[in-house]
């Protein structure tokens, strides 16, 4: 099988490290097709402007198999097979905790302090907002949960954390956004005291109406712990190749 990956991320050079080493045949590049390729791999982040998928997707034939992140982008470009790995729940949760990880050591760097003791407001309780809980509270972060639907709050609560409102965010040290919605507006956030850390983790359109404050900090575990985030790439990927994974798109 000929495998290539086409991406700047830097944590696919061990993904195609890692499938050497499992036996396939495996070549990374930033843009350049390797002949008779069997499978394509594109990155979870998918960070090629639409003329360079155009230029991708002109070398590849629709007998390719590709995987990527983001497929109903890619399928703009390819009407071929394509398997989304980044809807794979493992792939999922195991990048949760990974930028759950990186989002300390990311606080640590802009701070030069600890989280303990600090009072921490977190908006989003999905797999990113639940593994921050969890790990914040363990190194004695004082935690507080905005959530806006009621069954949500019910699981913060039992979870041990403390359900809060958008406004409570005004008496917090450290606020981190996982909500891929316009949640924060300007007067809120002017409240906020100056010395307050705000970190955005989600994705476009974010959650903060003006971004001038926050720290935008996507993409944490490729750029804190990229031997780690390859490895989740690389098991969700040979997953798929092995034929025990499940197509997702």
């Amino acid at each position: 099988m000929n495998i290539c990956i086409v991406s700047k991320d830097k944590r696919y050079i061990k993904v195609n490290e890692m499938l050497c080493e499992n036996g396939y045949n495996s070549v990374v590049t930033t843009g350049k097709i390797i002949p008779d390729c069997d499978v394509l791999i594109l990155s979870v982040r998918n960070e090629f402007t639409d003329d360079e998928l155009s230029e991708i997707f002109s070398q590849v034939t629709s007998e390719v198999k590709v995987l990527c992140g983001n497929a109903q982008k890619i399928k703009r470009f390819f009407d071929g097979r394509v398997i989304d790995y980044s809807l794979n729940e493992d792939f999922l949760q195991s990048n949760a905790v990974l930028t759950a990880e990186a989002t300390i050591s990311y606080l640590h760097g802009v701070t030069e302090e600890s989280v303990n003791g600090k009072s921490v407001f977190i908006a989003g309780y999905g797999r990113i907002g639940k593994a921050l809980c969890r790990l914040l509270s363990s190194l004695g972060a004082n935690v507080y949960v905005y959530v806006r639907r009621s069954e949500i709050k019910t699981l913060v609560e039992r979870d041990g954390f403390t359900n809060s409102d958008l406004k409570d965010c005004i008496n917090c040290k450290i606020i981190i956004n996982t909500v891929p919605s316009v949640i924060f507006d300007e007067e809120l956030i002017s409240m906020v005291s100056n010395d307050a850390y705000i970190i955005d983790l989600a994705s476009p359109p974010y959650g903060f109406k003006n971004m001038q404050r926050v720290h935008l900090a996507s993409g944490l575990p490729g750029k804190i712990l990229p031997i780690s985030a390859a490895r989740v790439v690389f098991d969700t990927i040979l997953c798929i190749l092995s034929s025990t994974g499940k197509e997702y798109i």
